[in-house]
């Protein structure tokens, strides 16, 4: 269970990356390597998109995630976005993740991650807040036989986001599938001295479902690493996507790289 808990935690950090659903592997893995850091690197070698820090144990306990950058322009004006820690109870269960968010003009804001268990230890959600007064802005429910997790967002009772991940092996993510509801985009028109002009806004009072499907057939080797994704998304009702990622791994099994759309390279740091 230890093994899901983590890989729970790491994708909880990558909404942006949706293509991109097996990046990490199981925690023996980083453990028997003795893994102190992962430099991840979006788009290029060069451009460093997120740096996770593990404890010697093989526990994380810290991340940072920096804005995109393409080309050496964009690279020299890369700030941090984002920083979190990770928190644990005395049998190293995870219990909250904390995100601090940073915004232009050094502004920033704390969301919080708290992580739920039944009387065996087992996760059963995990409730997402923007503001630790409110609701929560998001919450995933976790499922057993076959293991499953679905994510909801709430506009006051009624559900206006849910999406349902299934996995092979309980670790890599196969079928990514729900739905949510977008104001409908209109436009509006306006008289100014006898001049109208047209305008778009988003009217909230009448919304409008997508569905969203995403297949993903993953293949293994002999050593049980992943090695191809081939990936079918059907998204906004009948819009569809097709892509291939190939997974490339170093001499001692840790991830190396995955193309094939969004290209993403990874280095490690060890313990002695």
């Amino acid at each position: 269970m230890k093994q899901i808990l983590t890989f729970i935690a790491f994708f909880l950090f990558i909404h942006a990356f949706g293509q991109l659903e097996n990046r990490c592997q199981p925690d023996s893995i980083y453990q028997n390597r003795r893994v102190k850091k992962i430099y991840a690197y979006l788009n290029s070698s060069k451009d460093l998109s997120e740096v996770i820090e593990f404890d010697r144990n093989g526990h994380r306990i810290g991340s940072v995630k920096f804005s995109a950058s393409y080309d050496k322009k964009t690279r020299k004006r890369k700030k941090t976005e984002q920083i979190s820690y990770f928190r644990y109870d005395a049998e190293w269960k995870i219990i909250q993740i904390i995100d601090s968010v940073i915004y232009s003009h050094n502004a920033s804001r704390v969301n919080i991650h708290y992580f739920f268990y039944d009387t065996t230890g087992v996760l059963t959600n995990v409730k997402y807040y923007e503001d630790p007064y409110k609701i929560p802005a998001s919450e995933t429910f976790y499922y057993s036989q076959p293991y499953r997790s679905t994510t909801v967002v709430r506009k006051d009772s009624s559900v206006v986001y849910s999406k349902t991940k299934e996995y092979d092996k309980d670790f890599y993510v196969n079928k990514f599938y729900g739905y949510y509801f977008q104001a409908k985009l209109k436009t509006g028109f306006s008289v100014y001295r006898g001049d109208t002009s047209t305008y778009q806004y988003s009217d909230y009072t009448d919304m409008q479902r997508f569905e969203d499907t995403e297949v993903i057939k993953n293949t293994f080797n002999g050593k049980g690493q992943l090695t191809t994704s081939n990936v079918n998304s059907v998204f906004l009702n009948d819009r569809t996507l097709t892509y291939t990622l190939s997974y490339t791994y170093y001499a001692n099994g840790l991830l190396k790289s995955i193309r094939g759309y969004v290209p993403e390279y990874f280095r490690y740091e060890l313990y002695e």
